[in-house]
């Protein structure tokens, strides 16, 4: 694969470090963690570390890191209650978007992520 896909991860807590980032950096042939972000400043830095790119970037506002072209995925790690919110925004930024489980909080939260896709 010439090219690999560059992801940015929304949410360095619990499920982020437990799960999704030990997984994800199996795949390094395939992509390359290029941009963490959460509310805490300090959880982003040290996933960025530990499982990013050399040049990797720290966001604590998610909006911002969506501004960045580069980044081709984006996963949402982060409580259920701000799913809908964050893969709707990150779908409008025209990323692809893998969401943690479950999907949303409420059934219409779920119908608004469905509709972002479209």
């Amino acid at each position: 694969m010439a090219d690999k896909i560059k992801v940015g991860i929304i949410g360095c807590g619990g499920i982020a470090n437990a799960k999704h980032l030990p997984s994800l950096a199996h795949q390094s042939h395939r992509l390359e963690i290029v941009a963490f972000c959460d509310i805490i400043q300090e959880r982003a830095e040290k996933a960025a570390k530990q499982y990013g790119t050399p040049d990797a970037k720290v966001y604590t506002d998610y909006k911002e890191m969506l501004q960045d072209e580069s980044i081709r995925t984006v996963h949402v790690l982060t409580p259920n209650v701000s799913h809908c919110e964050l893969t709707v925004a990150a779908l409008e930024a025209g990323k692809d978007v893998i969401c943690e489980k479950p999907m949303a909080a409420t059934p219409a939260d779920a119908q608004k992520m469905l509709d972002a896709q479209k």
